[in-house]
């Protein structure tokens, strides 16, 4: 049978053996053609004694007698081109060789009683650690591996003669993992997190999980001290923010090897932990974030020298993986696929397409010499590996590494600022009071927004939306402010960086008219001037505010005045008013209409000021800092000057929410939920 095989290809391959003489032979006849009729013209001239056409003839003479000779050379070439290819690999008896070896391979790795991953990580010919006490080996491995230059090898299973062992440093910097449907691409990822984990301890190395499936995968590699960030496809948004977070520790990271002048971020004294990005479904953020492809693009290009790493798993590498990108990731690694070509296209070979897909977790690698088959380790309890190596994490003292990214603002304020802890302190900068408002939301982590108290301030936004809770917010913390001032010598003030004090105005609409109290001034007010505390808490005015008032008894300077008697601005002074769009008004009938826009154009006085409305503030130049809370309505949000990129995707304001808007000053334009009164307790 074998016999008549062969005899068959000797048949078939035939034709093509006679095809290229065939073609010589009719391409040598049409050229020489027009050679023997100018060989007969040569013939005739010379015998007439015609010189001067014999000089014409010659050089076509010799033209195509030498492309004669050049097409006889090629068709040689070409005949040993043929030949060398039919003996080359690719070719049927060699794929045919090729095949047989790799399904021997794959049944013998598939009869192998292949061990689980705890006994390939701890059982090294020692009396393996109880299970409840591998956390031992793993603080030994982590405190050796910290003595010497830190290895990023991954026991990930069995190869065909040893341990099969990745790192990711040596090997990588990068990884493309493929794998159809079942063929344990999610439990290879799962194991080599693992075994980093367990080999390396989080000072060195961090993780950023990025689960388009679902996050069925990365569940419990979440818990690991390691990671840094674990996101999944049911939350884009977070997704978003994993990828800024992403940008922004590259640009970190670049900053810092452009300052220190070094071409590694591992030359530095202190180098951060090694970042391993690993993505699982990786075709699936192509199609759902295709505008943020790019910033993996660059991970890639530029990861080896700045100390983080990206392992992109996906069900197929054609058409999903830029040029630009594959050519920066070395490590190839082929679970089953269905379609040779897949194969082909990552390891140079079709043999990954030939896996039984009765045997998950069964692969080959290629790293640029050669490729290797070798077969998965699954953990025989993961989440107990996990929990083993947080323990570890604690014994050895290693803090918990801060996130690279952090959730959005919630959607609704119960899940929010209500049950969370939040500082409220005011402090000082640059001589300028800074009271803490808010969490501000960069778009990739939440920060405490601590507004400035210089210059002028407008808070817009329609009723409900916290502007009176924040006004009384604000001037609850500079009480305290001023309280602390008080509290210190001047000397230690001095050292402390503690300017002088500062006099703070209340003013808000009571009934149908203006009331303004002088809560504090640093000239002591005459013994005529009524304390606050004997004062009843003005009926017209908001909670919060009855609450400000109702509770300066302590203010060692306070006093009140009625409109009439309030004193002009001054400089020094800060100055809170709520509701005063009809303060602003140029026809306002208002006794304080005239002095609040003084104060708005006079250096040293702060006005901090809500109204109802944009229009209300009639001059916009003169508010360097705004907070505005969104209407619902687009072109009135953008007629208070919210960026139309604000109102768009990802971090949009939500305008149910109390407290939550968008924080702008120059340049920039923030989320921000604004923290509730401190009545309401949670303050320090």
């Amino acid at each position: 049978m074998k016999n008549l095989e062969d005899s068959n290809g000797e048949q078939s391959e035939r034709p093509g053996k006679l095809r290229p003489s065939a073609d010589t032979f009719l391409t040598v006849l049409a050229q020489c053609a027009p050679l023997l009729a100018q060989t007969a013209l040569l013939w005739y001239m010379t015998a007439q004694g015609r010189w001067m056409f014999l000089a014409l003839l010659l050089p076509g003479l010799a033209g195509n007698l030498a492309l004669c000779i050049l097409t006889l050379l090629r068709s040689q070439s070409t005949a040993k081109r043929r030949q060398g290819q039919r003996n080359s690999p690719g070719s049927r008896a060699h794929d045919a060789f090729e095949l047989e070896s790799t399904r021997a391979d794959m049944t013998l790795l598939a009869s192998l009683d292949l061990p689980s991953l705890e006994s390939k990580l701890f059982d090294n010919n020692r009396r393996p650690p109880d299970k409840g006490l591998y956390w031992q080996s793993i603080v030994h491995t982590w405190l050796s591996s910290l003595e010497g230059t830190a290895s990023y090898r991954a026991m990930i299973g069995c190869g065909m003669r040893e341990d099969f062992l990745i790192d990711l440093a040596a090997d990588g910097p990068h990884a493309l993992v493929a794998g159809t449907t079942g063929s344990g691409k999610s439990v290879f990822l799962q194991t080599w997190c693992l075994s980093l984990a367990c080999s390396i301890p989080p000072s060195r190395l961090n993780m950023v999980l990025l689960d388009f499936k679902g996050g069925s995968g990365f569940n419990l590699l979440a818990g690991l001290p390691h990671t840094v960030g674990c996101v999944n496809d049911l939350d884009l948004e977070q997704a978003v923010r994993s990828l800024a977070g992403i940008r922004k520790e590259l640009k970190r990271r670049e900053t810092l090897v452009a300052r220190e002048g070094v071409a590694d971020v591992m030359e530095l004294v202190s180098p951060p932990p090694r970042l391993l990005v690993v993505v699982d479904e990786f075709q699936a953020l192509r199609q759902q974030l295709p505008d943020y492809q790019e910033d993996l693009v660059r991970l890639a290009s530029q990861g080896r020298s700045l100390g983080m790493n990206l392992i992109a798993c996906t069900q197929q590498t054609m058409g999903q993986v830029s040029a630009q990108m594959r050519a920066n990731m070395n490590l190839g690694i082929c679970l089953r696929v269905r379609d040779p070509m897949q194969s082909k296209e990552l390891l140079g070979s079709p043999c990954a397409a030939h896996i039984n897909p009765t045997n998950p977790g069964q692969g080959f690698f290629e790293s640029g010499d050669g490729v290797r088959a070798f077969r998965t380790s699954q953990a025989d309890n993961p989440g107990g590996l996990v929990t083993q190596i947080a323990k570890a994490a604690t014994f050895c003292g290693f803090r918990p590494a801060p996130p690279l990214f952090s959730a959005p603002l919630p959607d609704t304020e119960r899940n929010g600022v209500r049950s969370a802890r939040y500082e409220t302190r005011a402090t000082f900068q640059n001589g300028h009071p800074l009271v803490p408002i808010g969490w501000l939301d960069d778009g990739v982590l939440l920060h405490t927004c601590r507004m400035p108290i210089i210059g002028n301030t407008a808070l817009i936004g329609p009723l409900g939306r916290g502007k009176t809770t924040l006004i009384g917010a604000l001037t609850q913390r500079l009480l305290r402010l001023l309280k602390e001032i008080e509290s210190k010598p001047g000397d230690l003030a001095k050292t402390a960086g503690i300017p002088g004090p500062f006099d703070l105005r209340l003013s808000f609409w009571k009934g149908d008219a203006y009331s303004s109290f002088d809560l504090y001034t640093r000239r002591r007010q005459s013994a005529s001037s009524p304390d606050p505390s004997q004062l009843p808490p003005p009926s017209g005015a908001e909670p919060s505010l009855r609450n400000v008032l109702s509770g300066q008894a302590t203010s060692s300077a306070g006093a009140s005045s009625s409109p009439e008697k309030s004193k002009e601005p001054y400089e020094g002074l800060i100055w809170l008013i709520d509701d005063a769009q009809d303060l602003l008004d140029p026809m306002s009938r208002q006794p304080l209409a005239g002095q609040v826009n003084k104060a708005l154009s006079m250096d040293g006085v702060a006005v901090i000021l809500a109204v109802d409305s944009a229009a209300a503030i009639r001059r916009p130049e003169r508010f360097r800092q705004r907070l505005v809370f969104p209407f619902g309505e687009r072109s009135v949000d953008m007629a208070c000057g919210i960026p139309s990129a604000s109102l768009d995707g990802p971090g949009r304001p939500v305008c149910t929410i109390p407290g939550r808007g968008l924080f702008m000053s120059p340049g920039q334009a923030l989320p921000i939920q604004c923290f509730p009164s401190d009545s309401l307790g949670n303050n320090p």
